[in-house]
Formats: structure tokens, sequence, C-alpha cells
């Protein structure tokens, strides 16, 4: 199709905006909408979605005579792109004689009563405020004339409740009007494009899908930076490990080498930390994500489009069609762990017709190398992950019941299930279940039941316009120093309700905090440690889990490189790898050496065929690439099964391992029996385990809370202690709220089906299960989950993980910041790199070489040498701080540098330092080593020491 077919008044506007050709999505889409159908349009970002599906509604619309009330509904899924459509939208408007305006939960009531009186010919809105005006008498018969519905970037809400909620929103729309409207959804590439066709149009409507592929200008490359020697210097000033300095580096010189650029991250926590570091080294560099207010949004967007802002780190909040100018470059840092969101992104790139869309991807470890080239891998041939529909959730019926009623003033019940039948998430509704629900609400005093039908309560009202949301509240609360008394982060609700805990290390905002107490009001104060082992507690659950089918890529890669290992030279495999994934040679040096330590360990490759179970120490490690979700619910079944033996202390999982702790030492005389005991013979015996654990202990009382909220059986909003969460299961037992926390649980925080299948193949022999044991250390492969969960992974690490080891602590140590105090003359040197100074350091005023080493902490140091060096008495405690500062001294003295290397490794006193340091070792890293296993060594017994010795 040309624009020549399009009505003289749009070719007219698009003239003056100087469009002149129709793209691809455009030609294909224009015709079936101009025709009256319903039409879900599949595109990637930046290809014209939008006009696809305004142009030829405009041109219907502004030819229409009678024009009063609502003509077009225009639903986004975010106020922020309510904003950016205004913006489009008013230009075309202002063109053809059309009103236009927005509507959302911050609406004015003034704006809203104007919008109720005089009607705009289109209401741009979100899922949530069409639910909100649903109800309202003076609103539905403006309502009444809608004859277009535009649901954009729909696969955004495809996969949530909020999908669900506005499926059955758009049926009550057209009991509303009395009849049906066009239907028009726009989308990114999706997984399951007939589920979000059903979503879109209901389970009794039509719909013509039309999919537009993603264009071959995608390029997408992978980088693993490697650690130089300016990084190390970095590191020190971005308090950080060198690793880290050197990934930030390369971003740095990427965004430095481009126009503007978006930096993608995984979580609001890694991008407030990111950027924190980034902003040090060019101020250019800004943040944008859900929980930066609106007003700083709108200033960071518009500084980027004015080019003031050169680079952005974003979450997915960016991967939405928000209008924030042109992008030359995306930065995926870490792997995405999906497909879509990896497309959907590097879209943003290259928006203008023709230009490339270009994408480079960070990568930090081999397995987030590994997952890096599965998803690049499954982009290109754009195998997206299916879309999982939320289908028959209770809380939704729940809620949209009562909705039925605040529409209709009363209603029958036959019709009230009719209606929320007619969306396609409720099309297996079956009425014994929605009648069990309608009950439900009822005794929960929201709606009362009149004859056959039902009529809305005070109650019900008030619930109703409380819970627009389906997604759930989650509290931030701010994290206080009280050192300083100042905020210095925020965490999520999920934290401070299971792990929060007086005594609790953990991470924020790049440093360690203890928490010292947690006040009612949800504030939490901290002080400041050290301590390595800390976790960083993110906002929790806010990272997309890694799927099965890129777990299964990662393990079918395996496979294929150890395969090709057996027929080349790893030199051949590493130049086969860089050619056909575009990653540098000593990133497929990196993967290669992992895997081939690994086989010369005899153990067998976990892959897509192989599930290996391996047993070190106390740990039964299995290595199984099923994603997170599937391992989860093998994780629960082997708890349920190995805890009737006894011998079960506690398990973790990541999306290609589950780590189950032992009270028994795992040998070759019981490795098979355990991996029985641990995995089911058959894929029944899933199920039946999982639900099992579920009786015996119901793990997910947190997500309990916000079903029942949903609900309207507990208050909204509230922050509930683990004593009040634990009682949620035995409360809500036998009511819907615990089925469709099951039901929830079963599709977004396990997957049991995946796991079923897995045991499934296993009972066909497609997948063989492999049993090992490790004598003095894991399997390289094995090794990544000890290092993530065990307290002392050095201690037990591989041999390529003990160099990786050395290597982090050279750079982490002679890249630190010193300052030395000469004992002699009191003058003070530094702070200096411990890499720059002499072999031999020695005074600059008085060229002694007896120079103490200054500890961080010790504010007053340099008066306690001075007042002794003049002849002032100094009292006990001073004198004790002298005399630990002069045996520094004597180690620098007799040691050099290696004696202030030694001294700067945490954990290592006067004491330790110079037992080590009399060893003369041959090389720094022999040096490094014993530094290291000291180092474990006070980790492991610090509980029991008074100071460092």
């Amino acid at each position: 199709m040309s624009s020549a077919q399009l009505p003289r008044t749009i070719r007219n506007a698009m003239r003056q905006m100087g469009i002149g050709e129709l793209t691809e999505p455009q030609r294909k889409a224009i015709p079936l909408i101009m025709a009256g159908k319903n039409v879900l349009l599949i595109a990637p970002t930046g290809s014209g979605k939008t006009e696809a599906a305004l142009l030829p509604v405009l041109g219907k619309l502004v030819e229409l005579k009678d024009r009063g009330g609502i003509s077009l509904l225009y639903i986004t899924p975010l106020r922020a792109l309510n904003r950016d459509m205004l913006r489009r939208i008013l230009a075309w408007c202002d063109r053809l004689g059309l009103s236009v305006d927005v509507r959302h939960g911050d609406t004015p009531t003034s704006m809203r009563r104007k919008q109720a009186l005089k009607p705009p010919d289109i209401l741009i809105t979100t899922p949530e405020t069409l639910q909100a005006i649903l109800p309202g008498g003076r609103m539905q018969g403006n309502l009444k004339a809608i004859k277009w519905v535009i649901v954009d970037e729909v696969h955004e809400i495809a996969e949530s409740k909020r999908g669900a909620q506005l499926a059955v929103g758009l049926e009550r729309l057209r009991d509303i009007i009395g009849q049906d409207f066009q239907r028009i959804g726009l989308s990114a590439t999706v997984g399951t494009s007939e589920k979000v066709a059903g979503l879109l149009v209901g389970s009794e409507g039509q719909v013509e899908v039309v999919r537009v592929p993603v264009p071959k200008g995608y390029s997408y490359w992978i980088q693993w930076p490697q650690t130089t020697e300016e990084d190390v210097e970095l590191s020190a000033s971005l308090t950080t490990s060198p690793d880290a300095a050197a990934r930030i580096a390369t971003i740095k010189e990427l965004a430095d080498t481009h126009t503007s650029t978006l930096i993608f991250v995984n979580s609001r926590q890694i991008a407030e930390m990111l950027a924190l570091r980034l902003s040090s080294l060019d101020p250019k560099i800004s943040i944008h994500h859900g929980s930066i207010s609106r007003e700083e949004r709108e200033r960071i967007e518009e500084s980027f489009k004015r080019g003031t802002v050169k680079a952005l780190v974003c979450t997915s909040t960016l991967e939405l069609g928000i209008d924030i100018g042109s992008v030359d470059l995306v930065i995926q840092y870490l792997s995405p762990r999906q497909v879509g969101p990896l497309i959907q992104r590097v879209g943003r790139a290259g928006h203008r017709l023709g230009l490339t869309s270009e994408g480079v991807i960070i990568t930090a470890f081999t397995d987030d190398a590994l997952e890096s080239i599965a998803v690049v891998r499954r982009a290109k041939k754009e195998l997206v992950e299916p879309t999982k529909l939320h289908e028959n959730a209770l809380d939704v019926m729940a809620h949209q019941v009562v909705g039925l009623t605040l529409d209709h003033g009363r209603i029958e019940v036959d019709r009230a299930i009719g209606a929320i039948a007619r969306a396609y998430p409720f099309r297996g509704l079956k009425r014994s279940k929605a009648e069990e629900v309608i009950d439900y609400v009822s005794r929960l005093g929201l709606i009362k039941p009149e004859g056959d039908g039902i009529a809305p309560t005070r109650r019900g009202r008030h619930y109703y316009f409380t819970n627009l949301s389906m997604i759930p509240d989650e509290r931030r609360y701010s994290v206080s120093d009280v050192s300083s008394d100042r905020t210095i982060g925020i965490v999520g609700e999920e934290f401070v309700a299971l792990r929060a805990r007086v005594g609790l290390h953990f991470i924020c905002r790049g440093m360690v905090w203890n928490v010292e107490s947690i006040s009612e009001d949800g504030r939490i104060f901290v002080t400041p440690v050290e301590d390595p082992r800390a976790a960083l507690p993110g906002w929790d659950g806010e990272i997309l889990p890694l799927p099965y089918e890129l777990a299964n890529e990662v393990g079918k890669l395996r496979r294929e490189i150890v395969g090709r290992l057996r027929e080349d030279t790893p030199k051949e495999v590493g130049e086969w790898l860089c050619k056909e994934f575009r990653i540098e040679d000593h990133t497929a040096l990196k993967i290669i050496e992992e895997l081939q330590e690994h086989v010369k360990c005899g153990a067998p490759v976990p892959s897509d065929q192989v599930i290996l179970v391996e047993g070190f120490d106390h740990y039964l490690i299995v290595n199984s690439c099923l994603g997170e979700l599937a391992n989860k619910a093998l994780g629960y079944c082997a708890e349920q099964r190995l805890s009737g033996e006894g011998i079960l202390r506690r398990w973790w999982c990541d999306g290609y391992r589950i780590l189950i702790e032992l009270s028994v030492e795992v040998n070759e005389g019981n490795i098979k029996s355990l991996a029985r005991k641990a995995l089911p013979s058959g894929p029944e015996g899933v199920r039946r385990g999982f639900n099992a654990r579920m009786e015996r202990e119901f793990p997910f009382n947190y997500y309990m809370k916000f079903v029942a909220e949903r609900f309207g059986a507990i208050q909204r909003g509230l922050l509930l202690g683990e004593g009040y969460l634990q009682n949620l299961y035995q409360r809500f037992r036998q009511t819907p709220i615990y089925e469709e926390t099951m039901r929830e649980l079963l599709l977004e925080k396990v997957d049991v089906g995946a796991a079923e299948r897995a045991i499934s193949d296993v009972s066909r022999g497609e997948i063989e299960i492999e049993t090992y044991v490790s004598k003095d250390a894991p399997t390289p492969i094995s090794f990544h989950i000890l290092n993530k969960y065990i307290e002392l992974p050095e201690a037990i690490a591989p041999e390529t993980a003990k160099r990786d080891s050395i290597e982090r602590a050279r750079n982490a140590i002679l890249g630190s910041s010193v300052e030395l105090m000469c004992m002699e003359c009191g003058h003070r040197h530094g702070p200096n790199i411990v890499s720059k100074l002499q072999v031999k350091p020695a005074c600059s005023s008085c060229s002694s070489t007896l120079l103490a080493l200054l500890p961080g902490y010790l504010g007053n140091a340099e008066s306690i040498v001075k007042r002794r060096l003049a002849g002032e008495r100094l009292p006990e405690d001073e004198l004790k701080l002298l005399a630990n500062l002069r045996r520094t001294a004597d180690i620098i003295h007799s040691y050099g540098k290696n004696g202030v290397i030694a001294l700067s490794a945490y954990g290592i006193g006067p004491q330790t330092a110079s037992r080590i340091l009399s060893k003369m070792h041959y090389s720094e890293d022999d040096l490094l080593r014993d530094l290291l296993q000291a180092k474990l060594k006070y980790i492991q017994t610090r509980p029991f020491w008074d100071s460092r010795a």
C-alpha cells in the first residue's frame, strides 16, 4: 500500500509534517485497519507502529459528522508514554481539527470534571485509569461513543495481571457501549502472538496478526573487558574492584565514541551503583528508572534529547517507546537474561529508518558470557520466550466482579460471569469456580446478593478504587547512616520483610553496612563495616528469572564447544567462537579454558543432554540447564525428599545448578544413592514432592499477602512482620486466596511443568543423569554456585578460579591507596597507590625507612605520633595504638613494599603479616596466595576475635 490510499486530510497532514513513504509495518497494517478489522501489529521499536494505527483511525475520525463523546481510546502501559503520546497525537490533531486529552491517576479533579462535561475526541489513558472511569455515570455516557481502542505496547502488560485486568475491562467497555468496537494492538516482538492477540480481542473476537520481522541491520557485540594497570588505579578512585573498573571504563569509552547511548541494566540497584561511578567520571552520564520522580525523569529525558546528557543508565522502562530522541548505541550491562528485552532494547538504537541498530553486551564471567552468546544467537532467529498469560486469575476476577456491580448498579450473576469469560485469559473459567469467588467476595462484604443478581456495597466501592492497580504496592524503605544521619539508599519491602534483621550485613551504594535497628516507620539505621561476604539486597524480585529456553541453549553451547574441542585445537575452536558470535579472543579463551579444565577433571560436562550430580565435601551440586524456575521446583522437591532422610541443611539454586548442603559427606560410596534420593525417578514425583513440601511448610506467605490485598481480605500497603506473614497460610488455607497464590507462584516463581518435562526426558533416555565426586576442589562449572553461596569459595576453587582469585587480589591490593607515616620525624606520606611505591619506601623528609601504615579508621594517628615525638605523655589507649603502628613500621622497614602489600590485605594484622612474610616467597603470586589463605582464616574465625592479630 502507498500513502495515496489514505484520506486526503491525512496525506496533507503527512506532507506538512515531512512524512513521505510508509514503512513496512504501515504498508501491511493500514489496509486492514481501514477495512475495520481488529489488528495486532508486531514490529520492532522505531518502525512506525504508532502511525500505522493512528493514520487510518484519524482519517476515519475526522470524517465523522457527529462526534458527541470520546471516539478513540488510546491505552498505554505507562504514564510517561501518555505524555509522549499526547505530544505526538497533538501534532496530528492540531492539523486535523480534533481534540485530545490525557487521563491518569494524577489528573486534577477540575480537569476530570472538564473531561466529563466536554469530552475530547481522543482520550489517552492507562489500564488502571480505564478501570477508574468505567463505573462513572457521566463518563459512561462519553464512553458510549467509542469506535476504536488502540492498546500500545501490549506486550508490556500481557504477562502480568494487568493484562488479565485490561482484557476484562475491554469486555466491560463493550457492555457499556452496547456493541463492539475496533481493537488495535501494538507490540514489540513476542513469543506467542496468538495469546497476545486473544488478550486484545477476547475469546469471541477475530483478529489479524501482522508480524514484521526484526531487520537484518541489528548488530550485536559481546565484550568481556580485561583488567589493565589503568583499571587498577581507577578502581581505587571508584571504590570498586579492578574488574568492575574495567567494565566501567569500557562503557565510558563506548559512550565517548558515540553521540547518544543507552546503558541498560537488569535492576534499579545496579543502575544506581553503575551510574554513581560513571557520573563521577563524566557528569554528562545520568540515570533513568521508575523510582526517580516524574519531574526528574522528564528533565533527564529532555537533557538527553538536547544532547546535554550523552548517556543514560536505565532499566526496562526505556525499552518502551518513550520519546528520548535518537540513540546511536545501546549497551547492555551483563546478560539481559531473555531474548525479548534484548531485541527491544537494541531496537532503540538507530531509530531512524535504514540505520543499523547497534548493541553491545558487557559481560563479566563465563556463565554470563555463554548466556550472552545464547541470547544473541536466539535473538538473530527471533526465538523469543513463550508468552505466559495469567489465566483464570481469581484476584483479578474478584476485583472485576465488584467493578461490574459498580458499572450497572446491579447485575445478574449469569451476565457478570459471561462478561468475564469473554476475556481471553478467562476463556476456560468454570461456572462453579466463578460462583465460589463471587460467594467469597460477598462474604468479605464487597458485594451483596439480590435475587439472581449482585449489587455493590459502600465497602466494595472503596475496595474497588483502592485496588485499581494489580501491581503490588512494594514500599521502599530508606537506609540511614547513624554516624552522618543521612539517607544513603533505599531497599525494597521484600528485603525488609524477609531478610532485614539487626546485625545483618548488606551492600548499599557500593559499601557494606551493618543493620543497627529497624524503626516502626520502616527506616533502617546502619553503620559501615568491612565484610566481603555481604550480599547485594537489590530491589528483590526485580531481575528477570533465567528462562528454561535460554538455560537450555547455554547447555547446548557447552556441548557444541566440547564436541569441537575433541576434533579441533583450542585455537581453532576459539576462532570459530569469535567469528560465529562476534566475541573477542580472550573471551573465547576464558570459555574454552573453563570447559577444558572441567573435562580434565574427568567429569561429564553438564549440557542440554546431561544433568551432572556432583558431590564435593558436604555439598551435592545438581548441574541442570533448566532455568531458575524449573531448578527451583526441583529444589523444593529435593528438599521434601531429603528432609525425610534427616540429612538436609539448606539449598540454593540458579539457572544452571541446584546447590544442596547436607549433614553427611558425599563420597564415591553414596553419591548415586544421594542423587536418586534428591531427584524423582519419574515426572509424577516432581509435582508430588513439590505439593508435599507446600503442605509441610508453605514458604510463600510474602506473596500471599499481595493476593489477599487484591481480594480485599487485608488492608493494602501494610508492612507485615514475619510472624504475621506466617499466619496468612492458616488464615487463608481453605479460600480462593490460597488457590490463587499457588496458581500465581506456579506461573511466576517456580516452573513445575518444565521440571516434570526434564525428568520425563530422563525417563525416556533423552537426558542422562551422571554422577561425579570431586576431591580437592569442585569442577569449574559447579564452582560458580559455591562461589556465590558459600562463605569460603577461594579455599576450594579449581585452578582457573584460583588464578582469577590471585589476580583479583593483586589488582585489589596493588590498586589500593595507602598513607604512610614516618615514626622518626612524623612526616605523613600519601595517599599513594601501592603499585607505585618504591621497593624500599623511605621518608622524603628524613630518609628513615621506619614508615608505619596508617589505618583508615585511625584519624588521630598523626597527632598521636607527633605528640609522642614531642615527649608528651600518652594515655594507655593511645600507647596501644602507637605500639600497633610501630609494629607495622617494623614490618615495612624489614620487608619494604611487600610489607605494605601484606598489611593492606583484608584481615591481616602485623603478627600474621610478619609470619607470612618470613617465608621469603619466590614470587608475588606465592605471597598473594598465602595472604588469601590468611584472609579466609580470618573470616572463618573473626566472630571469636577481639581485634586483628
